[in-house]
């Protein structure tokens, strides 16, 4: 693959995040089960602009810019289960790199704590692939395209001002499996809304 030259996460970074998403949801989920929607009885739909705030050589070398993400999350048995993706095109800051683009597609778990009436956090995880697509007269034959294992460990808070629709803010750790690893730190707010869940979809996923 083209090289993806830059440095590892400072430790105290990689401490962070980790403590962040256990201070949220130390306890783990804390709604009562009657408050709580029946597995799979409602799905939330959402879009979301992330900002990768990390500096190292990656972003030395790429200017990241946004990054737009589409997730659908669905209530399980001990918190909710997510799918979705991420749509990145990091552009190169010198001639001599190439610009790429990365499709990030997850499957995910999250937890909740309830703050309050309209407030409420949230933590989990999320692994998948992401897809890496590179751009440039420099790229070598049959090296355009490659695909690695990813994961994100995200913390975020809801509020709720006007149910059904919802905002989120959160924070993510994401690490890319490339060798050697490409590391990013995001801040992200997202707009949603939730829906019930159609009956024929609820029967298939029961």
């Amino acid at each position: 693959m083209p090289t993806l030259r830059y440095l590892s996460a400072p430790a105290r970074w990689q401490r962070l995040v980790p403590a962040l998403l256990s201070a949220l949801v130390a306890a783990g989920p804390t709604v009562a089960a009657q408050q709580r929607a029946a597995p799979f009885e409602t799905l939330d739909l959402s879009i979301e602009l992330l900002a990768d705030i990390h500096q190292s050589r990656l972003q030395r070398d790429w200017s990241t810019g946004p990054v737009l993400g589409i997730g659908l999350a669905l209530p399980f048995y001990l918190g909710n289960v997510e799918l979705g993706v991420q749509l990145a095109r990091p552009s190169a800051r010198q001639a001599s790199l190439p610009d790429f683009r990365s499709l990030f597609v997850y499957a995910g778990w999250s937890g909740t704590r309830e703050l309050g009436r309209r407030l409420r956090a949230e933590a989990g995880v999320r692994a998948g692939i992401v897809g890496l697509s590179f751009h440039g007269d420099n790229i070598a034959e049959g090296r355009e395209r490659e695909s690695e294992p990813a994961v994100t460990a995200r913390g975020a808070l809801r509020w709720t001002p006007r149910a059904p629709w919802f905002t989120e803010a959160a924070v993510a750790w994401h690490s890319v499996f490339t060798e050697p690893r490409m590391e990013q730190l995001f801040l992200s707010a997202a707009v949603g809304r939730r829906f019930r869940t159609p009956t024929w979809l609820r029967d298939f996923l029961d």
